[in-house]
């Protein structure tokens, strides 16, 4: 499991800012053993899965706020899970996220971390994680095209409603909601990857934000591995 800086053209290059790490050292308890356990199930076992959808909730009715936590859904024509936080800090992850961390957030909410940890109770068989940012890398890989772009809509869709945005079966990587992962940029930021619907950015896009921020065009997408 590597990380990649990839330049204009999709292609991956060398010159990873180490400001971007992965696992962070001093995120929350249990992360660095958390990204160490997966890397080592997934040499083992050979790869890995990825939504094939952005999170999302089980509704089609578009959130226009952050609301209290909902049960997490990736498939087709449903709402994106927007307005969601990373986590509360960079080193709490299980705390809610108030509206004294961000005057967008109405009620107490779970992060993207937290939710993407339950999203599926299977432990005996495989672990849900909020996708790493070393697993997006080796999609693009995987996709061929991580330069792609789609053009602003200034507003999320269901997911899945672009047609143009879609590679290898796996939608929503470049124009409907940028995604946290669990990478960290710099010492106070979570990486976000791909495009969104308010700015044109590739599949392999990378910038960073306050953990605790939340958008219209924000959200994330999970990754199982085998136990």
């Amino acid at each position: 499991m590597t990380r990649t800086n990839f330049d204009s053209n999709g292609q991956p290059t060398t010159g990873l800012s180490t400001s971007f790490t992965e696992p962070y050292a001093s995120g929350y308890p249990g992360e660095d053993t958390e990204y160490n356990t997966m890397k080592r199930q997934v040499l083992k076992y050979g790869g890995f899965f990825i939504g094939r959808f952005e999170a999302g909730v089980n509704s089609t009715t578009l959130r226009t706020t952050t609301t209290t936590a909902q049960p997490v859904v990736s498939k087709r024509g449903v709402a994106p899970y927007n307005y969601v936080p990373w986590g509360k800090t960079m080193s709490d992850v299980t705390s809610d996220v108030t509206s004294a961390d961000n005057s967008n957030i109405t009620t107490a909410t779970k992060g993207a971390v937290y939710l993407a940890k339950n999203m599926y109770t299977h432990p005996d068989s495989v672990e849900s994680t909020l996708c790493y940012s070393s697993q997006w890398d080796a999609m693009c890989r995987y996709i061929g095209d991580s330069n792609r772009t789609t053009s602003t809509k200034f507003a999320p869709e269901l997911t899945g409603s672009v047609s143009t945005d879609v590679s290898k079966n796996i939608y929503d990587l470049a124009g409907n909601c940028r995604e946290w992962t669990m990478e960290a940029g710099y010492s106070t930021h979570r990486a976000r990857r791909g495009g969104d619907c308010c700015n044109v950015y590739p599949v392999s896009g990378r910038d960073n934000n306050l953990p605790y921020n939340t958008y219209s065009f924000s959200c994330f997408r999970c990754s199982l591995y085998v136990q």
